[in-house]
């Protein structure tokens, strides 16, 4: 937990940090899984997240592994949060997002780069297949995350500020989604 806590009191936004939340347990709850399924996970995951709940917040993710440690932001979406998602991507504001993802996509080429989330087979009513968004529109979820070598670094103190270097590169993204993506809270 002093890794993802040190490196969200470092960034420029308000993040929350949980121990129970932020860390994710190295163990699979083998109630759940398929016969045979491994015991451990091969990854550790650190979590922060900007919002009143977990569960419908922007959140920022390092994953490390024995090789390489990956950053990303996203948002799950409850439906509220799909139809504020679609709302904002078909508007003009949904444009700010798009240019983010672009330049998230040069910088971070050699580093995975990727958008994930599912894809839905058709873009939602009342847009169709010719929206300048299509690609986000069809989304089920969202997440844009890259992947670099596990550095040297990794064992030393300053493995947080390198990790807050990158996560600093996904902010453009993670604050559009504060901006855009909040559940309203007084039904």
């Amino acid at each position: 937990a002093e890794l993802i806590t040190q490196v969200a009191d470092a960034l420029p936004v308000p993040l929350t940090v949980a121990p129970r939340s932020s860390v994710s347990p190295l163990h699979r709850d083998l109630r759940f899984a398929t016969p045979g399924a491994l015991r451990y996970k091969d990854h550790l995951l650190l979590t922060t997240w900007q919002g009143p709940k977990k569960n419908s917040a922007p959140i920022l993710w390092i994953r490390i592994d024995a090789n390489s440690v990956g950053f990303a932001s996203g948002i799950a979406f409850t439906p509220p949060l799909r139809e504020a998602w679609r709302n904002a991507i078909a508007g003009p504001e949904g444009t700010g997002l798009d240019i983010a993802i672009q330049a998230l996509a040069k910088a971070h080429q050699r580093d995975s780069f990727e958008v994930d989330g599912g894809m839905l087979k058709h873009v939602p009513k009342p847009w169709d297949d010719t929206h300048p968004r299509a690609h986000l529109l069809r989304r089920k979820g969202f997440q844009a995350r890259f992947r670099q070598p596990l550095p040297k670094c990794a064992t030393k103190a300053s493995f947080a500020s390198w990790c807050e270097t990158r996560l600093t590169d996904l902010l453009p993204v993670h604050n559009w989604l504060v901006a855009h993506m909040q559940e309203d809270t007084t039904v």
